[in-house]
């Protein structure tokens, strides 16, 4: 048996039963012509080297074999456009900034930051693999099964937004604030913790928070709930409407009010631990407590230059529409 039949029995080998005979046939006749082409010119019969030749060119049997194999694809251009979306969400708006965040508060009460955070990025590389794996095999069974998703197909173009009815949010920024806010709630409302401190200047202490905090939750937890739901709004409907902006401001200046109710209390933190050392406890409750206060007062300066960006950022895109307006 000579190269060429060696060659067409290996590929044969990696055809389905349906398809062996029919190809085999194709190729066989295409090889051999080919083969008799180059003896021509040749004078002679090809030797093992000048068919190994030919045969390369071809390549190897099992490439060639799935070259005839019906077109085969894990995910088809119908699902791909929400698979590719899919994973950017989950990787880089929920693992990541899970990690990021999770990773600062392990650090910040960990004895060993780094290590904390070596953790945090171990822990963030085996969720990206798992939460790819777990996204292609969700979408690798929907095209199996040949689902394919309607909802964008009912869009109306009448919907798309105007220069004067809003201006474009970024996607990442209404998500990172999603993921922030989220967490912050659930953190918030006690459903996840962060490990407590036990000691302080190597004496056993108990940390308790001050009454301000109780008078605060509801008109916090409210803040939060608003905040959530204008990034969610941001985020389905990516364009700021005058209405939105205005109620972004609204909660702007509700969290200015929180801020300064805050800071009237003066008193957030309280330090209990052993008598004998009231001096230390005395200074780690005023360095905790000057940091709590200085915490809110940046706080505030940050959440009245945000309502200034916005109010910015209304009055530039009115601007906008009217030149816009006054073009068309």
């Amino acid at each position: 048996m000579d190269l060429i039949d060696r060659y067409l029995a290996a590929v044969r080998r990696h055809l389905p039963r349906n398809l062996q005979d029919d190809v085999i046939q194709e190729l066989t006749d295409n090889l051999r012509s080919e083969a008799e082409e180059r003896e021509q010119e040749a004078g002679r019969a090809l030797n093992a080297d000048e068919q190994s030749a030919l045969l390369k060119k071809h390549g190897h049997p099992w490439l060639m074999a799935s070259r005839y194999l019906p077109q085969q694809q894990l995910i088809g251009p119908a699902l791909f456009p929400y698979y590719r979306q899919t994973l950017i969400l989950v990787l880089f708006w929920i693992v990541l900034p899970i990690t990021l965040i999770g990773g600062a508060l392990s650090a910040i009460y960990s004895d060993n930051p780094g290590q904390a955070w070596a953790q945090a990025l171990g822990a963030a590389w085996n969720g990206a693999i798992y939460a790819t794996g777990i996204v292609t095999l969700v979408f690798a069974v929907l095209e199996r099964e040949r689902v394919r998703f309607t909802a964008l197909d009912k869009w109306d173009p009448s919907w798309l937004p105007t220069a004067a009815t809003g201006r474009p949010v970024p996607r990442g920024e209404s998500v990172a604030g999603l993921a922030f806010g989220l967490t912050f709630l659930l953190w918030w409302l006690g459903l996840i913790h962060v490990p407590q401190i036990t000691s302080w200047g190597g004496q056993p202490v108990r940390f308790v928070a001050a009454a301000i905090w109780t008078t605060m939750y509801y008109p916090i937890l409210i803040s939060l709930l608003a905040s959530i739901a204008i990034y969610l709004v941001d985020l389905v409907r990516p364009w700021r409407s005058i209405t939105v902006s205005l109620i972004d401001l609204a909660i702007g200046v509700y969290n200015v009010v929180i801020v300064a109710m805050v800071l009237r209390a003066g008193h957030f933190v309280e330090v209990i631990g052993d008598p004998t050392h009231a001096d230390v406890l005395t200074r780690a409750a005023s360095f905790i407590n000057a940091s709590v206060e200085w915490t809110f007062i940046v706080l505030g300066a940050v959440f009245i230059l945000d309502m200034l960006y916005e109010v910015w950022l209304m009055t530039h895109t009115s601007k906008s529409a009217r030149v816009i307006s006054s073009l068309a």
